[in-house]
């Protein structure tokens, strides 16, 4: 997905996610496996997590506690082949949860530390982001989330559905609007046309 040289990405796990490098993640400690989802799903999740947040180091943070706390509760996890939905989930939640403070925070008016550079004008690789990012982040949340989920990071409509606690065909009817909205904001080109560019190109 090229979203204008803002979100810049290629393929790096699959649809599924569950695998990496031939290592089966059922059989693997918390480094290894930890590790092997890192490089396969943190520069998708960080740009995610980026044009949710508008805020690069907010979104850093955010997907870097998700790895954190799955290698933490490791042990725990059921379904370890699943990890990787697991990660989606937490990113997600973990965007919301900073919005809530920072909502909180403005109504209380209290100023934020240092302002933050928003994914409408700083690409992670800093280059200004372009029309698509600037067209999601319009998108009201559920929209952009399903959009982000469905057809940036190549979830599957079940698998949306799980990350984001919707039924499948809520994911269905949001990701529907969204990309209805951004074939209008963004002209001839349509959003899955725009959102694919970057894969044809490879």
């Amino acid at each position: 997905m090229g979203l204008d040289g803002g979100l810049d990405g290629g393929r790096d796990g699959g649809r599924d996610g569950d695998r990496g490098g031939g290592v089966e993640l059922a059989d693997a400690g918390p480094d290894l496996a930890v590790t092997v989802l890192f490089e396969a799903h943190y520069t998708r999740m960080l740009r995610v997590a980026t044009v949710l947040l508008g805020d690069v180091a907010a979104a850093e943070d955010v997907v870097q506690e998700a790895f954190l706390n799955l290698h933490q509760g490791w042990g725990r996890v059921r379904d370890k082949a699943q990890a990787a939905g697991y990660l989606h989930r937490s990113v997600v939640n973990g965007a919301r949860s900073r919005l809530r403070r920072r909502t909180l925070a403005q109504r209380l008016h209290l100023a934020d530390p240092e302002p933050a550079a928003s994914a409408e004008t700083v690409a992670l690789d800093g280059v200004p982001a372009g029309p698509l990012v600037v067209a999601l982040r319009a998108l009201p949340r559920r929209e952009r989330e399903v959009v982000l989920l469905r057809h940036y990071l190549d979830l599957s409509e079940r698998q949306t559905a799980e990350a984001l606690g919707l039924r499948p065909g809520s994911v269905k009817a949001y990701g529907s609007r969204g990309l209805a909205s951004l074939r209008a904001a963004l002209g001839d080109l349509t959003a899955l046309e725009i959102l694919d560019d970057q894969e044809g190109g490879r």
